[in-house]
Order: C-alpha cells, then structure tokens, then sequence
C-alpha cells in the first residue's frame, strides 16, 4: 500500500514538470517566429522575449492534476476528494483561459480591468456551487466570524477575484511571478499537508514542480514571459486551497504584500498615475525608480536597493522581493 501511495505521489510531479519543460521549450521559437512577442523592460537595450510561456505551465499542472486523479481511482480504487480536486481543475481552467482572453485581447485591444474583475467573480463558480470551505473563518485580529451561507456565495468568488487579480498586479520582472508562486503555494501546501489535507499538498506539489520547469526559461535573463494566464491561473489556485483547506487567517498573512500592492496601486490612482511597475535601466542595466513616488512594491525593492548598496538591478529586485516574502511566510507559520 505504501508503494502505491508514493507511485501515486510522485508521478504527477514528474509528468506536471516534462510537460511544462517541454511545451515551453516547443513554445518560444513559435512565438518569436509568429510574433508573439514582448519588450524586455527592465533592460536597457529591450530585447524581444516569447510572451504568454506560463500558458504551458499551467497545462502541465493540469495534466499532472489528471494523472494524480486517474491514479487514484485505478489504483487505489477510491473518489475520495474528487469533488474538490474537480472543482480546482475547473477554476484553475476557467480563470487560465480569461487570463489568455487579457493576453490576446486585453494586450492588442484592451479589454477593461473591470472586466476582468467581474468576470474572475463569476468565474468562481466551481467553488461555489460544491459550498467549499467552512462558514466558520478565523481572521486576523478578529478571531472566528460565522458567515453562514454568505461564505460560498459571497466570501469565496470575493477571495478568487481578489487573489487572482492581486497576483497578477506584483509581476513584470524576470523570475518573480514564478518565484512568489514557488513560495505561496509551497506555504499553504505544507500547511494543507499538516492539517490532514493531503490532496491539497499533492496539488500544491505538482504546482510547485511546473512552476519549476517554467523557471528554468523565466529567471534571469528570460527567455520567456509568463503571461496573465499565468498569473491569473496561479492566483486563483492559491486562493481555491486557502478556501478548501480552511486557511483563511494564514492565507491573508501571506498575501500582505499584495494588500501593500494594492494600497500603493490606489496611492497612484489617487495621484493620477496608472502605475507601471517596470524601473528606468541605464546602459549597466541598473534601476532607477520609474516615479517620484512609490507606487508599487517593484519601486520600493528599487528604493531598499539604492540606499543600502548604492544601486538596483532587476535580480536584486527580485531577491528583496523573495525574502520580505520568506519574512512574512515565516510570521504566517508562527501566528496563521
């Protein structure tokens, strides 16, 4: 039976990582022959980089999702879960192909963020309608609220549009998105995992494994972009496990960066200023504050960069970024 429960684990990982790895590589030559191609903004000489790559790392967590299901069923003869495992692989399908629809549509002819956010609501219907979770929410600072039937009509497409959307507003620097899914879903796997929800550290597991392969061309220098199929699909997975495994209070502790996101995002609306989180490189390659203020945590990294070693480059960015993330992960175990 243990040898059947570790095959059953492995192989999805195995499989979510050659088919991520594979389709990427396959990936990027198309897309610079056929056009599909982005400006490297961080860089002074902006060289063309293949867009929408996270696309297929999405596919393979969705073929290793597929994989760890059939197994389950063929091999230990059970459907436990499979509700819920359905319900994730749905969503996660739903909000990839509207982050596809922003990619092709939203890039060339600009489909309207508010658009985008009442439609990842409606598109937290998987959830909704299995009444994931429970009414019963540990929040911060609050303690335990009873939100009764308002929670899988209200509280969870509330949660998916919030998370899906916030995840693709701290992006556009080589190796981040991957890295910050890395660690978000690496965070609530282990803590699925120690509460007893072993399908949700299996799924956060073959996250983890695609999102690997996907860094392998992502991380500096890039041989290719994620895309908002990426960052949608991976933001609206980290809050369908949050939402299913009852980790409310931890899964907000994480998310505090991005709460800091959108506040200095409303801070740059507030002053006229539809930010962009990309810095100024000169001929070296190094950053400058793309504002006189601060309007995203990109431009803080730049500013903590600047003063403490006298200059920024896109990886320090992206390293400060990652540890104030270890940070608050670390507080999230200690206090979610």
């Amino acid at each position: 039976m243990m040898y059947r429960e570790i095959l059953i684990a492995i192989l999805p990982l195995i499989l979510s990582f050659f088919v991520s790895y594979y389709l990427i590589k396959k990936w990027i030559p198309i897309a610079h022959k056929e056009g599909y191609v982005g400006k490297d903004m961080n860089k002074y000489n902006k060289p063309e980089v293949a867009e929408i790559g996270g696309l297929y790392a999405i596919i393979g967590i969705i073929f290793g999702i597929l994989l760890y299901i059939g197994l389950k069923v063929y091999i230990l003869g059970t459907t436990q879960d499979l509700v819920e495992v359905f319900s994730i692989l749905t969503l996660l399908s739903l909000t990839t192909i509207l982050g596809l629809f922003d990619d092709i549509l939203g890039w060339k002819k600009g489909m309207k963020p508010l658009h985008r956010v009442i439609l990842s609501f409606i598109l937290a219907l998987p959830l909704m309608i299995i009444s994931a979770g429970n009414s019963y929410v540990n929040l911060p600072f609050v303690g335990e609220v009873n939100f009764g039937i308002l929670y899988p009509l209200l509280i969870v497409p509330i949660a998916i549009m919030g998370t899906s959307n916030a995840f693709n507003m701290l992006a556009g620097y080589n190796g981040l998105e991957g890295s910050m899914g890395i660690l978000l879903i690496s965070a609530v796997g282990l803590e699925s995992y120690l509460t007893g929800n072993y399908y949700l550290a299996e799924i956060s597991l073959i996250t983890i494994f695609s999102i690997i392969a996907f860094l392998i061309f992502n991380w500096y220098p890039a041989k290719v972009f994620p895309g908002n199929a990426f960052t949608y699909g991976i933001g609206s997975l980290f809050g369908a496990i949050v939402i299913l495994g009852n980790l409310e209070k931890f899964g907000l502790i994480l998310f505090i960066l991005y709460f800091l996101e959108l506040i200095l995002f409303i801070r740059g609306l507030l002053n006229h200023v539809y930010k962009e989180n990309f810095g100024i490189p000169d001929e070296n390659n190094n950053l400058k504050e793309p504002y006189d203020k601060i309007y995203s945590v990109t431009h803080l990294a730049i500013k903590i960069n600047r003063k403490i070693f006298k200059k920024a480059t896109e990886k320090m960015v992206v390293y400060t970024i990652i540890l104030l993330q270890i940070i608050i992960t670390i507080v999230a175990f200690l206090y979610g």
